[in-house]
């Protein structure tokens, strides 16, 4: 498990800068910077939509990860201890990064 700090207000899993799934996926399979990643877990928080099934927020999170060239990435799992998941006010998926990738290349 690794520990996760997400910075996704608009996400409706966020809730205390954590994470109320208990797995997220990162997509990036040909990425080489943490702008061309995104976690494809994110969900918009909209008015009158409902909170997450799961509200109690937990800082360890199993990540699925397909960014291939991240240090990080052993068999699609990510081994970082700690990761940042960064976006903001993001309305989609692709508004928000993992801010932990280090492309092997580097």
């Amino acid at each position: 498990m690794t520990r996760l700090d997400c910075t996704v207000n608009s996400c409706l899993y966020n809730k205390e800068r954590c994470c109320c799934k208990d797995n997220i996926e990162v997509a990036g399979d040909h990425a080489k910077h943490s702008r061309e990643t995104c976690c494809e877990s994110f969900r918009e928080r909209t008015i009158g939509a409902a909170q997450s099934g799961v509200e109690i927020p937990t800082k360890n999170t199993e990540v699925v990860c397909k960014a291939c060239d991240c240090t990080f990435n052993e068999d699609c799992r990510c081994t970082a201890k700690h990761i940042g998941i960064a976006g903001g006010a993001a309305c989609d998926c692709k508004d928000t990064e993992c801010a932990t990738f280090r492309c092997r290349c580097e």
